[in-house]
């Protein structure tokens, strides 16, 4: 493997470390916050934290082996978290003191950003012949994809007990609905996006044809099981 190679690959490593512990620093103070008055979106933050928390021991083990030039890891990756950062600050944007629905919806940004992100190492470490970090951020990825989903049907819930919370007559009722219609419109959508392997041969300048396309995850309408 080139230097070229690895460097391009121990970039993504360093990258999503450092923005799996801005993740990990963000739910940990949510968990503290919130715990005595919101306990039910508590568990389920603090399942997405166990995920976090793996992960950064994962990549830290990972990027501890890679780390180039006699370069400090904690220097690397503070410079890797500015960047990263420094491009998504205003859709992370953690805010302890938020209310609850936005507290959340901030959650969901951060860990779709680091399915993304995944998706690109998983990308760059296959198509690179790296298969020890492909596989890694594959099953991050994975990972990932259900904190999006959990948190996709926490949300609803979460809304409806701040509104009450508030004293506006929110009715529980309609949640049924909302994730019927939430069901239906990524249902409704499964078909009319091109897979990996076709939007590459739609536009995109590539040395050969890929053999293997891969779909997104789509939110379920069932919360995963803690």
């Amino acid at each position: 493997m080139s230097r070229n190679t690895t460097e391009a690959i121990n970039s993504y490593v360093t990258d999503m470390l450092a923005l799996e512990r801005h993740i990990q620093t963000a739910i940990a103070g949510q968990i503290e916050d919130l715990n005595e008055e919101y306990p039910d979106v508590v568990r389920h933050l603090s399942v997405v934290k166990r995920e976090v928390d793996g992960h950064i021991r994962n990549l830290e083990g990972l990027a501890e082996r890679r780390v180039q030039g006699g370069q400090g890891l904690a220097d690397v990756v503070k410079r890797a978290g500015s960047a990263v950062l420094g491009a998504g600050a205003a859709a992370v944007d953690f805010v302890r003191n938020e209310k609850l629905p936005k507290n959340l919806r901030d959650d969901y940004t951060a860990t779709s950003l680091a399915a993304i992100g995944y998706v690109m190492l998983h990308t760059t470490a296959l198509s690179l012949g790296d298969r020890e970090v492909a596989d890694l951020a594959h099953l991050h990825l994975k990972d990932h994809a259900r904190s999006v989903m959990r948190l996709h049907n926490v949300i609803p819930g979460a809304v409806i007990a701040f509104l009450q919370h508030d004293g506006l007559p929110a009715r529980a009722d309609v949640l049924n609905e909302v994730s019927r219609n939430i069901e239906k419109v990524w249902s409704d959508q499964s078909g009319s996006v091109p897979e990996a392997s076709e939007a590459a041969a739609g536009g995109f300048s590539t040395r050969g044809k890929g053999t293997g396309a891969t779909s997104a995850d789509r939110p379920s309408r069932s919360t995963p099981d803690l």
